[in-house]
Order: C-alpha cells, then sequence, then structure tokens
C-alpha cells in the first residue's frame, strides 16, 4: 500500500525523471528539414529503454555523473573498459587474419604437393574463401543485429571456424580444401562488422582510431607468430605433414579463444555483465556526443535504403576495394614472393616476420596520430606511399623474376607492410561517420563485400603463368593504391562539406532548440545524415 496517498501510477508520474532530457518521445522537436527524435522504445536506441525503465533511475543517475565528475573514477571506468574489451577483439583478429592466412604458411610447407594443387588451384583457393566471406556478409550481420547478442554470436562464430581450420588437415584433394575454404569465410564473415560496432558503443570519437589499432595491429602481429610457428612446425619429422600438425594446433587455439569471447565479451554496455548499473550510465553519457548510440534489434528500411543512397558509403566501399586488391595478392603470396627473391622456403617464413613487426609499429602510429591529429585521411596518405614505393622497387629489382638486389628485394616486402593500416583508418572512418544501428550494420556489411571483392580480384592478379615475376600483381598494387589516394582526398573534401552543412542548419536554430534536441537525438537511433547535430571527421 502507498504510503503517500497516491496510486502506484500517481507516484510514477511524480516520480523524478533525471534522464527525460534525452527521450524524445517526450515535448518531441522538429526542426526546419523534418528531423524528428523518435517515437518508441521499438525505435530508439537500446540505451534510451534501459535509462528510462530503470527501477532506479535517480540514483543511478547520480552515481553515472558522480563518475563522469571526478577524474580519477573516470579513468578507472575507461581502464576498466579496455580492459574488457581490448583483450578480447586483439585475440579475435589476430586469430581471423592467421587463420585465413594459414594457406600461405602451409604453401611452402607441402600443402600444394601433398594435395595435388595444379596452375591456378592455388590462387582459387585462396579466392573461395572471399567467395564464401562475400555470400555469408548481409545475412550474418543482419542476424547478429536481430539476435542483438553481439559477444555470444561473435563467439559461437569463432568456436565453428576453429573446427573448420581443423578439417583443413584432413583434405587430400582440391576439392575438399575447397569446401573448407569457404566455409572458412563464411564464419569469419561477421568478424570486422561486429568489432567496428563494438568500438562505436564504448568510444568517443577522438578515442576511435587509436583503439580499432590496438586490434588491427593482429593483422601484423600474426606474420610474426605465424611465421615463426609454421617455420618450427617445418622441422616436424612424423609421418604426419607438418602443413596437418600446423592446422590442427591454430584450429584448436581458435575454438578456445571463441569460448573466451562467448563468455566474456559484452554484447553492449547496457548488457555489461561486469559493469554496474552507474558504470553503464556513465559509458553512456560518455559517448553521447557522439551522436551514434548503441545498437537497436529493429532492422529498419529506411535506414537500408538511405546506406544505399549515401554516395560516402559507395566511397568507402571503391576505397575499401582499391586497399584490398593488394592485400589479397600480399597476405597469399608473401611468402612465395620471397622464395622467388633467392630465398628457401624455410628462410621465407621467417623473413615474413620483420614485415609484420614493421606493420605493427605502423598501425599503431597510424592510429595514435589519427585520434591526436583528429584527421583520417591525411594520415591514411601517408601509410598509402610506401607500399608504393616498395612494389615500384619490387619490379624495377626483379622485372622478369631474376633478382637483381637480393638485400634491396627484401627490403622492398618490408614497405609493403604499411598500406595494411588504410584499411585500418577505413574501419576507423565507419565507426565515427555512421549513425542508425541499421545503417551502421548495412554499411559495414557493404564495406566488407567491397574487402571481399578487392581480395578476389588480388589474388588473381598473380597470376601463376607469369611465375616467378608475378609483374601483373606487382603493378596493380600500385595503380589500385594510387586510385586509394585520389578517393581519400574525395571523401574528406566531401565530410568536410557536410559539417558546413550542418553548421548553416545549426545556425538558425535558437541555442534552447539546440540544447533540447542535441540530447533527445544522442539515443534515438536516428542516422548521421538525418542528425544536424552529427559531425563527421575527416
Amino acid at each position: 500500500m502507498s504510503t503517500t496517498g497516491m496510486s502506484p501510477e500517481q507516484e510514477k508520474e511524480e516520480k523524478p525523471d533525471p534522464f527525460a532530457r534525452l527521450d524524445g518521445r517526450k515535448a518531441s522537436v522538429a526542426v526546419e528539414d523534418g528531423t524528428v527524435t523518435v517515437d518508441s522504445f521499438e525505435d530508439a536506441d537500446e540505451a534510451l529503454s534501459f535509462l528510462e525503465n530503470h527501477p532506479r533511475s535517480l540514483e543511478i543517475a547520480e552515481a553515472g555523473s558522480a563518475i563522469l565528475e571526478d577524474p580519477v573514477q573516470l579513468k578507472r571506468l575507461v581502464r576498466k573498459i579496455d580492459l574488457t574489451i581490448a583483450p578480447l577483439l586483439a585475440a579475435v583478429y589476430f586469430l581471423q587474419f592467421l587463420d585465413k592466412t594459414t594457406l600461405s604458411y602451409t604453401a611452402v610447407m607441402g600443402i600444394r604437393t601433398d594435395t595435388h594443387l595444379k596452375g591456378q588451384d592455388y590462387s582459387d583457393l585462396s579466392m573461395l574463401f572471399y567467395v564464401g566471406f562475400l555470400v555469408a556478409e548481409f545475412p550474418t550481420q543482419y542476424l547478429a543485429q536481430h539476435i542483438s547478442r553481439l559477444g555470444l554470436y561473435l563467439g559461437i562464430n569463432i568456436m565453428i571456424w576453429g573446427l573448420i581450420l581443423g578439417f583443413h588437415a584432413a583434405c587430400t584433394t582440391f576439392a575438399g580444401l575447397a569446401i573448407v575454404r569457404t566455409l572458412l569465410g563464411i564464419f569469419e564473415s561477421c568478424v570486422a562488422p561486429i568489432l567496428i560496432l563494438i568500438i562505436a558503443m564504448w568510444y568517443k570519437k577522438e578515442e576511435q582510431g587509436r583503439r580499432v589499432s590496438w586490434f588491427y595491429v593482429c593483422n601484423s602481429l600474426t606474420q610474426i607468430f605465424g611465421g615463426f610457428v609454421a617455420y618450427g612446425v617445418s622441422f616436424a619429422n612424423t609421418k604426419f605433414a607438418s602443413w596437418r600438425i600446423f592446422y590442427i594446433a591454430i584450429g584448436a587455439l581458435t575454438v578456445v579463444v571463441g569460448f573466451l569471447v562467448a563468455m566474456f565479451l559484452p554484447d553492449s554496455p547496457v548488457k555489461a555483465k561486469r559493469f554496474t548499473d552507474a558504470e553503464k550510465v556513465a559509458a553512456l553519457l560518455r559517448v553521447k556526443d557522439n551522436q551514434s548510440g548503441t545498437q537497436n534489434a529493429r532492422i529498419k528500411r529506411d535506414q537500408v535504403f538511405e546506406t544505399f543512397r549515401d554516395p560516402r558509403v559507395w566511397l568507402i566501399c571503391l576505397a575499401t576495394m582499391l586497399s584490398s586488391i593488394p592485400n589479397g595478392g600480399l597476405s597469399n603470396f608473401s611468402s612465395i614472393l620471397l622464395t622467388t627473391f633467392g630465398y628457401t622456403s624455410q628462410q621465407a617464413l621467417v623473413l615474413n616476420t620483420p614485415s609484420g613487426a614493421i606493420g605493427a609499429l605502423c598501425v599503431l602510429l597510424v592510429g595514435y596520430l589519427s585520434d591526436k591529429w583528429r584527421d583520417r585521411s591525411v594520415v591514411m596518405l601517408i601509410c598509402i606511399l610506401p607500399t608504393i614505393l616498395g612494389a615500384g622497387l619490387m619490379i624495377g629489382l626483379d622485372p622478369n623474376g631474376v633478382p637483381k638486389n637480393k638485400a634491396g628485394l627484401l627490403a622492398a616486402s618490408f614497405l609493403t607492410g604499411t598500406f595494411g593500416a588504410a584499411f585500418m583508418l577505413l574501419l576507423a572512418w565507419n565507426a565515427s561517420n555512421l549513425a542508425g544501428h541499421s545503417k551502421k550494420v548495412t554499411a559495414n556489411a557493404l564495406t566488407l563485400i567491397a574487402f571481399c571483392v578487392g581480395n578476389i580480384l588480388g589474388t588473381q592478379t598473380f597470376q601463376a603463368k607469369q611465375a616467378p615475376g608475378y609483374i601483373s600483381g606487382k603493378i596493380s598494387i600500385i595503380a589500385t593504391l594510387s586510385a586509394l589516394c585520389f578517393v581519400v582526398v574525395v571523401m574528406r573534401v566531401w565530410n568536410d562539406w557536410l559539417n558546413r552543412k550542418n553548421q548553416r542548419e545549426l545556425a538558425g536554430m535558437s541555442e534552447e532548440v539546440k540544447t533540447v534536441l542535441r540530447d533527445k537525438m544522442a539515443y534515438a537511433d536516428q542516422t548521421d545524415r538525418t542528425n544536424v547535430f552529427f559531425v563527421y571527421t575527416h
């Protein structure tokens, strides 16, 4: 029985609502271009429902605000987020890149001979991974959105592809390898888009470049780890082929990591079990000014259609494809190229590792500078140019498959490790420059489809009939990365133009309207193009 003499409904109405300013269902505000907030919790970001429906909303609002106002507590919260999110994302990306490039290591460990690969068979196997990846991209992303349990969904996919990786060891023909390579691509297709969504949920825009670099650096670290492991396994003197041992070992490791991800990676700030409700509130309010929210399980057709109509999304896709063509070639042919420079197969496995170290340093530096300078495009151009130089040197020092300078060619191969940071920044660009959960999911899926197309094309630029010179593969690196530089400049100009357009619209609003609308748009799950408060990074 109520002690105040009011009914429960009246008490609820009288209860102070500390998050009312974020609730777009109340006193909805419209501006001249038709931008509105939100009609229901179903349409809004999941964060709004958590904040508004919490039974202790006033208590957690005060506790969350106290965390944000205390530099010591805020620093502790960010550290907790980093320690909860970053190691698991890094482990996932480390294994994803290692697992899909195992074919490159085993190519010099005897798999081509043992499975009777001929002519373009090896290139076709490299391509089939990306075919599976491409076909599954949209279904897996929309399924992940509908389930709205990103950590669990990701972990299950990782465990499945770990098993598939182990099945590689049982293959004796091209047909068997073709099946497992395609399945590997299908179950790995969910990774990058989910990692980008998680980064966007937890971090401010000016923090995202560095955090993306923390997991993307694992692409380069796998070259070090995989090269040494493959080198060690290559000395195994057993009846069981060394490449089969390699697949089983890496597959088992992948299954273990997948289990850890399913158990410990938070699905979102709202569903983070290791965080108190006050910490969840602080984490949500800390990134409120991103104007991009966390997630919404409902697939919104208007946001999907907007994605396909947004020229910036297609520019990102074009840039991704251009950066992926060299990746498709180099990630699968790097060890083979080193053997054409005059090194033995075992030496090639070890000599891949310095390139990984250079790539790792480049990724971390690029991520740091892009956040510090708040500039993605200039930093992207800086990391592309050395790879163009490296490919040029490969052509000049080995024009017809006859190495003129063995040391110079090795140095050129090391230079080609820098361009991977460009794709990392494209992922960070998506995290920072998109809003509306369905739009983010769709744009990320399109980006990864472009990634697949580029990698498929890349595997075909290295033609077996051109061995050992592989001249078309080297020329394609120079051509695609030069075109990428032009597209990056266009994207920078476009984003700056959109920011100026939003500023002109805001100039026509009163300060009161701007204050009210800015808060109500934060968790309304609106797209970047319908939110005048959204700021694009360049």
